[in-house]
């Protein structure tokens, strides 16, 4: 039989095991590395400085920038500033076709020309109850030809919707496609004009590019004109004939301004003052007034006879 100091010893052996095992344990938490957080959205807010495009100087403000990354394309909601009473919030959407690389999602973005039946669903969807109507005039910026669209909120809102797809054109000898650029602009705001909404579609910049090789949406650069530093071929600025010579104008004499003359104050005339008749005592002799002219001449003429003739 284990004696009583047998027992102490395995009580103390226990103890300290126990105590090992507390240590290993609370050892085991610390060693653990910091928890990091996964988000489970793909949209992500970026700086403003880092948006894909802009408006041009003068135009709205830049608000803030949602960016989400798919496996073909980076798009962009550049979010900016709005004066209007529409709901909805302006935005200039963005979208980059092209190599994203390892910092892309699972997710694929279609990469369509619009049609009309895409734009009407895309309208419907950020201008509900806004009756849209399409320009059939032809527009374009730096970046090639867009449509667009206008319509009134039911706060009498002026409201823009325009569409662009900036893609090279395919030739039999391109084997693979270089990218392109998908801009769509919604701008509602009060008291503006159709050409007013649409200098932010005309005036807009793209910032940025895809490190790709061969990413370039925007085709062959044009040739700069072929009279530029050839003789025999003068270029004049804008506005100026063929013929037209700069010279010197001359000196125009500047005739010194008139005084305007002050007119003089009038004096008021004295007023006229009559002197009434003295009174005719009532015992004066009546004197007969002389005769007129027309009395005079009313009476005979006397007649003298011609002489007697021989």
């Amino acid at each position: 039989m284990p004696t009583r100091s047998d027992i102490s010893i395995c009580r103390a052996f226990a103890g300290k095991v126990i105590a090992l095992a507390a240590a290993g344990l609370l050892l085991t938490a610390c060693a653990q590395p910091v928890a990091k957080l996964e988000r489970s959205s793909l949209s992500l807010e970026t700086d403003a400085q880092d948006a894909l495009a802009l408006p041009p100087p003068g135009g709205p403000s830049v608000v803030s920038v949602v960016e989400r990354r798919f496996a073909n394309a980076i798009q962009q909601d550049i979010i900016l500033s709005t004066v209007a009473t529409t709901a909805g919030q302006n935005t200039l959407r963005v979208q980059f076709f092209g190599p994203v690389g390892a910092d892309g999602g699972e997710t694929t973005l279609a990469d369509l020309q619009p049609t009309e039946g895409s734009i009407a669903r895309e309208m419907r969807r950020v201008l509900p109850g806004i009756a849209m109507a399409r320009s059939p005039l032809f527009a374009q910026n730096s970046y090639g030809p867009f449509g667009y669209a206008t319509g009134r909120s039911g706060t009498n809102d002026l409201c823009l919707y325009a569409w662009q797809r900036i893609a090279p054109m395919r030739t039999e000898g391109t084997f693979r496609a270089r990218g392109s650029v998908q801009v769509r602009l919604r701008l509602c705001q009060t008291n503006a004009t159709e050409e007013g909404l649409l200098a932010i579609m005309y005036g807009y910049t793209i910032n940025a590019a895809m490190g790709g090789y061969g990413w370039n949406p925007y085709g062959v650069l044009p040739a700069a004109d072929s009279r530029l530093g050839m003789t025999g071929q003068p270029i004049h600025p804008y506005g100026l004939a063929g013929s037209a010579v700069l010279s010197a104008s001359s000196p125009v004499e500047v005739l010194p301004t008139a005084r305007p003359a002050v007119p003089r104050p009038t004096v008021a005339s004295a007023p006229e003052v009559r002197v009434a008749p003295p009174p005719v005592p009532a015992n004066a002799p009546i004197v007969p007034l002389p005769p007129s002219s027309a009395a005079s001449s009313s009476q005979a003429t006397p007649v003298v006879p011609p002489p007697p003739s021989d």
